[in-house]
């Protein structure tokens, strides 16, 4: 579900490997992430932490047939899951002590955009697709993700976002705030000299 790589100068690069699902969050992942941010925050010997995506998409949001709609987990499981992305998403991504670098490319959708706001910058892909698509499913977007995210965006871009449904490329994002360098191309080794030069 990751796949963790550390450079020689202390940059921990976790990228999201769920491919065939857009890197969606589902149980295993969010566990994952979970247990590489505990992890990584008391390892003093990472600088800085790098997320990226792999398959041409950095995070399709949260995978909601392995969390509600169709889920055959046990109930256990299924809290379980749901606690520790509480706990990776509200309180460890703003807790650690590296400073976070995002890359991004493909879609970034919804669950994936907390990742974005505690980042201390984003690089995307000029063709990225952002966006809060909830409503196109018949709810809002969750109460701890619009708080991320309204953080880092600005007010009028997140309404757009969250009451329309509709993506935003990485331009636009750029300008609501939640992007600091559009690329071309290799938004991941940009975000990797980025964190490189952080340290």
């Amino acid at each position: 579900m990751l796949k963790i790589e550390d450079t020689a100068d202390g940059i921990r690069c976790i990228g999201l490997n769920r491919p065939d699902k857009r890197n969606a969050i589902g149980v295993e992942m969010t566990l994952a992430l979970e247990d590489v941010l505990l992890k990584t925050k008391v390892d003093s010997t990472i600088k800085a932490i790098v997320f990226h995506g792999f398959g041409g998409h950095f995070c399709a949001g949260m995978d909601m047939k392995d969390f509600f709609d169709s889920s055959t987990r046990p109930p256990e499981v299924l809290q379980r899951a749901r606690a520790a992305t509480e706990h990776w998403r509200i309180q460890l991504l703003r807790q650690m002590p590296q400073k976070i670098f995002t890359a991004v490319e493909g879609y970034c959708l919804g669950g994936g955009l907390p990742i974005l706001a505690a980042s201390a910058a984003v690089v995307a892909q000029r063709e990225s697709k952002l966006g809060l698509p909830e409503i196109n499913f018949g709810f809002v977007p969750g109460g701890q993700i619009i708080k991320a995210v309204g953080e880092v965006m600005s007010p009028r871009g997140l309404a757009y976002a969250a009451l329309t449904g509709r993506p935003f490329n990485a331009e636009q994002a750029q300008r609501w705030g939640l992007v600091t360098q559009v690329v071309e191309s290799d938004p991941c080794g940009e975000a990797i000299a980025l964190a490189r030069a952080s340290l």
